[in-house]
């Protein structure tokens, strides 16, 4: 199967769970994919990952999902899993590797949410109108997308950046970049996307809130932008490098 029809098959699957999406998912396939082929799964690395993660986030899915993929490279029965981490420690995985494989895997699915963030904002100040005009003409709206676009693509990056290789073999500091990188931009795009829609952005008949609601808790999940930031610059002045020498090592 191509990866297009690879991923078109996953983001049928999330369009179609119902409440208790755990017997389909599992029937699916999808939650073996990061096992080993010989064990029945598809072998995926992380570059494979980062785009199911993505999906994940973009439709605002629960992130369990992409936690019990990986705790389900140590123990083929996890279901529902919230937090890999203590199930990849249980299996041998060194603390520091699972908690940045979880830490990158969320990232992932945060830039996915802030993508969606980004295609919300665009369509409410696309029909929106005050004063006889779509509130996308006022160039205050206008700034506040273009830096909301800025954060989207540097998330995006970032994410996927740290997703690649093994998964076991996960970069710490890549991890942490993501993490950190991820989390800002949250955080910025959060506040445009309830600043350009306004009172309705927190009704509970608007999406919105549901989306930045996981946002920002995931943004403290496996460590939140203070705590990656620290282990970021321990890594950094631990090298005793040039800033260009240490950006390309990531």
């Amino acid at each position: 199967m191509s990866d297009d029809l690879f991923l078109d098959s996953f983001r049928k699957l999330l369009d179609g769970l119902g409440a208790d999406p755990w017997p389909e998912l599992s029937a699916s396939g999808f939650l073996d994919v990061l096992r080993p082929e010989a064990d029945g799964g598809a072998g995926l690395d992380l570059s494979g990952l980062f785009p199911l993660a993505f999906e994940t986030g973009r439709k605002a899915a629960p992130s369990a999902i992409v936690q019990t993929l990986l705790a389900r490279l140590i123990d083929p029965e996890a279901l529902d899993c919230a937090d890999a981490a203590p199930v990849l420690a249980a299996g041998g995985v060194p603390a520091e590797t699972a908690r940045a494989l979880c830490a990158a895997s969320d990232a992932a699915v945060m830039a996915g949410l802030i993508d969606s963030l980004q295609a919300m904002t665009l369509d409410h100040a696309s029909t929106r109108r005050q004063f006889g005009r779509e509130i996308s003409k006022f160039q205050a709206i206008q700034h506040q997308i273009a830096v909301m676009a800025e954060e989207v693509m540097a998330a995006r990056m970032a994410a996927e950046t740290a997703l690649m290789g093994a998964p076991l073999e996960v970069s710490g500091a890549a991890a942490a970049v993501a993490k950190l990188r991820c989390g800002e931009a949250a955080l910025v795009c959060s506040g445009v996307a309830h600043a350009v829609h306004g009172a309705i952005g927190v009704s509970a008949e608007h999406a919105l809130h549901r989306y930045t609601g996981v946002l920002h808790r995931l943004r403290l999940s496996h460590g939140g932008e203070a705590w990656w930031a620290r282990r970021l610059g321990e890594w950094a002045l631990s090298r005793r490098e040039d800033a260009a020498t240490l950006a390309r090592s990531l």
